[in-house]
């Protein structure tokens, strides 16, 4: 025997046996094949294959929670949550079924619910799989604190690549110095890697705001090749060819793709849309229609349905008057929806219930019986926005007696509104207390006047005096009701004041303000004779009033404001704060798309014109969001010249939690006095007050043409 088979332990004269291969976990592979593919945006295949592969495998809980993932993914939202149900209920605590909780939740971004955050986290501390905790915690801080990206990525070295370059990607925005580092790190992931076609949707989504289009398309290409049916990453190639080579090779790859993948309802939807963001609806029509032919059960055909059906005009504006013949067929064509067989967003049903409220309202001929039955369904199908509660009541209180049932519909409004905002709150979101104040100001206020119509006074001023101290300033609804309550008591001074403030909101509301206080200056005097100057001075009892409340705002243990330096719109160079020291500095957040913004900017940009050469004020507007060429663009199309710098970031980190809102800093930088978080009213006379009372305490002089006005 030779000393190398003794050695070895072999057997003389005999070949040594190879130990058996270890058994493959068929169940886990194909758990890994599920998650590969959703991260590779294949949502529709592996919920094909995932239903298959647990039929199989029925016992593998992660398996199971994969293909409860892919399923939410597909938009079969109303599926996704049931299955998780179910398979919650069969397994109490397992980590499997609470990763399938977490799964089901995600849908598309725009439904990720607030639980996903705290669950994701959740997960990174029990999952035993530590690849599918990271990839689920990525996912959440992807849609709702992209911020916290880039110390996930440090603290978790095995964090997915789409992560850390997402986070790059965010933080270049205000440091260009990051871009660098995320194409690094996003050519170093392998084209085989399905992390590949996550990074390639992240570059083709964030490179065109960081100046760089033509990579953005390449990225785009590339991520298509590795997967040709992702419909995100189709949409996302379209545009930027659209924008860079025009209409024409566009329609001719839209036409390739739907004969490729005619099969994919998914596909056909992201053609159409892109067609009709081309301006070529006579195209996508017949797209829709082959997919309601079709794949008439498919999320694709509830979503063009929900288009159609969706109210016309822009969001938030009140719908078009119909005559009665086109709002009985658009009643129809709702109880049509909400009839479906099977539903699978929750938002577009409870979209499509609220429709159906509204329909029924508007019609004047619709009984009692109608409105609370409208009512009934919306509430039925309501599954997250709280506001459909304040109408409901609204809608009792006006065209039915039932107080009893319009209260119980309020008391269970505030406590939806209250845990919507808790929730909000949870995610990350900035404005939820202002929010939460103005859903719950309308609230009360819509019973408030619902028990002045009653003849229930003090029932009314209670709800009133609820709503008085939650609203962030004067509305219009609320102003009519504590001027008809203050008349009811006999206060007509106290009644006049309240509807002169209402006439400074503008619009309708202001409108009707003014008509009432007509009204009643006519039925006390016989005419308007000398209603111009009763209205001058109700505005000065007004201003004195507003001006006491401005100053009482000023913040004695005040904070130094964070440092920042940032880029300006214009390409001029960047604005550092601390170049400031030294001045009064009025820091002004906002952005373009922002009601609020848009109201209270031209008082706004006259308020920065009037300062413009104040050698002791700085005006400093800090834009969140956007790139700075689409910024610099919107404002010399308005024509607009006030100093606007890019966020970068800067509003997050700073703690700023509403828009439009604004510092006003003293010489050594601390924040004296904030202003908004909400729409501020009277902009110039508001924050010459402030600037005034900043000049005195600095003993400064006020230079001739800067006064507020």
């Amino acid at each position: 025997m030779s000393l190398g088979a003794a050695a070895c332990g072999a057997a003389p004269g005999r070949v040594r046996e190879r130990p058996p291969p270890a058994p493959v976990d068929l169940a886990e592979r194909g758990a890994d094949r599920l998650r590969d593919a959703l991260v590779a945006l294949d949502a529709a295949g592996c919920a094909r294959e995932g239903e298959a592969l647990v039929r199989e495998h029925p016992d593998s809980g992660r398996l199971r929670a994969w293909w409860i993932g892919c399923v939410a993914a597909t938009g079969r939202n109303f599926e996704a949550e049931a299955l998780a149900a179910a398979m919650l209920a069969e397994r109490p605590g397992d980590v499997w079924a609470e990763l399938a909780r977490v799964l089901a939740w995600r849908g598309p971004p725009w439904l990720l619910r607030p639980q996903v955050l705290s669950g994701s986290a959740a997960l990174l501390a029990t999952l035993p799989a530590r690849g599918d905790a990271l990839q689920v915690r990525s996912w959440a801080l992807q849609v709702r604190r992209p911020g916290e990206l880039l110390a996930f990525a440090a603290a978790e070295p095995d964090a997915p690549a789409s992560a850390r370059v997402t986070g790059l990607l965010y933080a270049a925005r205000g440091e260009p110095s990051r871009l660098p580092e995320a194409l690094a790190v996003a050519h170093a992931v392998p084209v085989e890697d399905p992390q590949f076609v996550a990074v390639a949707r992240a570059m083709a989504e964030w490179l065109p705001g960081l100046g760089r289009p033509v990579e953005a398309l390449a990225w785009a290409e590339a991520g298509l090749r590795r997967a040709p049916q992702a419909a995100p990453l189709l949409r996302q190639r379209w545009t930027l060819l659209a924008g860079q080579a025009g209409e024409e090779p566009v329609l001719e790859d839209i036409e390739a793709a739907i004969a490729r993948f005619a099969d994919r309802p998914e596909v056909l939807l992201a053609a159409a849309d892109s067609l009709r963001a081309l301006g070529q609806a006579g195209r996508a029509g017949p797209i829709e229609a082959r997919i309601l032919a079709e794949f008439a059960s498919s999320p694709a055909a509830e979503t063009v349905l929900h288009r159609r059906l969706a109210p016309a005009g822009a969001p938030g504006e009140a719908p078009p008057i119909l005559d009665p013949d086109a709002l009985a067929l658009r009643r129809v064509m709702l109880e049509a929806f909400l009839a479906r067989p099977r539903h699978h967003d929750p938002r577009k049903l409870e979209e499509v219930a609220q429709w159906r409220f509204e329909a029924i309202v508007a019609d004047p001929a619709a009984g009692p019986e109608a409105i609370v039955d409208a009512v009934d369904v919306m509430l039925a199908h309501r599954q997250w926005f709280p506001d459909v509660y304040i109408e409901a009541v609204r809608a009792l209180a006006r065209r039915t007696p039932e107080i009893a049932r319009a209260e119980a519909v309020a008391r269970d409004g505030a406590a939806a509104i209250e845990a919507f905002a808790a929730a909000l709150s949870a995610s990350g979101y900035e404005a939820v207390d202002v929010m939460r104040r103005d859903r719950l100001a309308a609230l009360q206020t819509v019973l408030g006047d619902m028990y002045l119509q009653a003849g229930r006074v003090d029932d009314a001023a209670a709800a009133l005096k609820r709503a008085e101290a939650l609203a962030l300033g004067p509305f219009g609804e609320l102003q009519l009701a504590l001027a008809e309550l203050a008349r009811r008591r006999g206060d007509h001074e106290r009644a006049d004041i309240y509807l002169a403030e209402g006439t400074g909101l503008g619009g309708a509301a202001g409108e009707q303000c003014l008509r009432a206080l007509e009204a009643a200056y006519r039925g006390r005097t016989g005419g308007l004779r000398g209603f111009p100057q009763h209205l001058a001075g109700l505005e000065d009892r007004g201003r004195v009033r507003r001006r006491a409340e401005v100053l009482g705002g000023w913040i004695e243990d005040a904070r130094v404001a964070p440092e920042f330096t940032l880029e300006r719109a214009d390409g001029g160079g960047s604005v550092a704060l601390a170049s400031l020291r030294g001045k009064i500095a009025v820091v002004h957040f906002w952005f373009n798309t922002c009601g609020g913004c848009l109201l209270e900017l031209p008082e706004y940009a006259a308020f920065a014109a009037a300062h413009a050469g104040d050698p002791d004020v700085a005006v400093v507007s800090v834009h969140a969001g956007g790139s700075a060429r689409e910024v610099a663009a919107w404002m010399r199309a308005r024509g607009h010249a006030f100093d606007v710098v890019m966020d970068a970031g800067y509003s997050e980190r700073a703690g700023v939690k509403g828009y439009p809102s604004t510092w006003f800093l003293d010489q050594g930088g601390r924040i004296r006095f904030t202003a908004g978080g909400g729409l501020v009213r009277h902009v110039r006379e508001e924050y010459g007050w402030r600037i005034d009372a900043l000049r005195e305490r600095a003993g400064t002089r006020v230079p001739a043409g800067a006064a507020a006005g």
